[in-house]
């Protein structure tokens, strides 16, 4: 009864990121300015400004599944102050923090959905929600074990030549799932059928193949 109520759970916990999909990637938090006040220039800023806070949140999930620490700091402006869990200092420093987990992970995977931002002029605020699996070793060594997270993260962000980046998060964890023993370790994967970490995974090798063309 256990193993099934294990397992039950487990599904439950895989489950999740497609239904917070489903709930969709919104982006529909309204300007501060009424969008029939805008003129069609601001209203295109609007829209490009939204797709790349987007593209941000993306690649900070892409930066810790792939253990890519250059990608993550470059997220985040220098003076950037970063609130999660027990850490409160400065993103870069919160960056070095995370940088020696995620890197420790045999395998990891965030999911970012429910994306909300609003605009107003070189500033920006959005809210969106996380999913994540870490496939970790047991600490008793018997083996590896996978935790599940969900929360979200709630930004400032500005815009400076062009580019937006992340100058205040508050990170927030709804829920941390107990370890559920693996039974399949990571190593007796096929080789080549799996996600890598950063430079060996295809995404690198493929995306400077394109940018190439």
């Amino acid at each position: 009864m256990e193993e099934q109520n294990r397992r039950r759970m487990l599904g439950t916990l895989l489950g999740t990121p497609f239904a917070m999909a489903a709930a969709g990637n919104a982006m529909a938090a309204p300007s501060a300015k009424p969008a029939a006040k805008l003129s069609l220039a601001e209203r295109i800023d609007v829209l490009e400004s939204k797709e790349a806070i987007a593209s941000l949140l993306n690649a900070y999930a892409r930066a810790n599944d792939r253990a890519d620490e250059a990608l993550l700091r470059s997220l985040f402006w220098p003076e950037s102050t970063h609130k999660h869990g027990r850490f409160e200092g400065k993103s870069s420093d919160f960056v070095g923090f995370a940088f020696k987990i995620v890197s420790a992970l045999k395998y990891a995977c965030h999911h970012i959905s429910n994306i909300s931002v609003e605009v107003k002029g070189d500033h920006a605020f959005s809210e969106c929600y996380y999913f994540a699996q870490h496939r970790r070793d047991r600490k008793d060594g018997s083996g590896e074990e996978d935790v599940f997270f969900q929360g979200r993260y709630l930004d400032d962000l500005e815009r400076r030549h062009g580019e937006w980046k992340i100058i205040r998060r508050r990170g927030l964890s709804d829920y941390t799932s107990p370890a559920f023993p693996s039974e399949t370790l990571q190593s007796s994967w096929p080789a080549g059928q799996h996600s890598e970490k950063a430079p060996s995974d295809d995404y690198y090798k493929m995306l400077a193949e394109f940018r190439a063309r």
